[in-house]
């Protein structure tokens, strides 16, 4: 293969990929599971109880550990 000088086409790149037009997003409202304080839930260190409540951030009182550990609303699962 022969290499070109800048500023040349090139015929043999392929085509660039085409994205469509995203769906419209829906304006319904999603309902949001929050845990709320004494609730028992699932975190990747473990079973706990919500001590406390700090804007996103949940304080969570582990079982069967002397730990308590500040977890993100998305790493928490309710306990089922």
């Amino acid at each position: 293969m022969t290499k070109q000088p800048w500023g040349t086409l090139s015929f043999s790149r392929k085509p660039e990929r085409q994205v469509t037009a995203l769906p419209r997003a829906n304006k319904e409202y999603i309902e949001v599971w929050k845990p709320k304080l004494d609730e028992r839930v699932q975190t990747p260190s473990g079973i706990g109880t919500v001590a406390k409540i700090s804007g996103d951030m949940y304080l969570i009182d582990l079982e069967h550990q002397i730990a308590r550990v500040w977890e993100r609303l998305t790493s928490i699962k309710p306990l089922k």
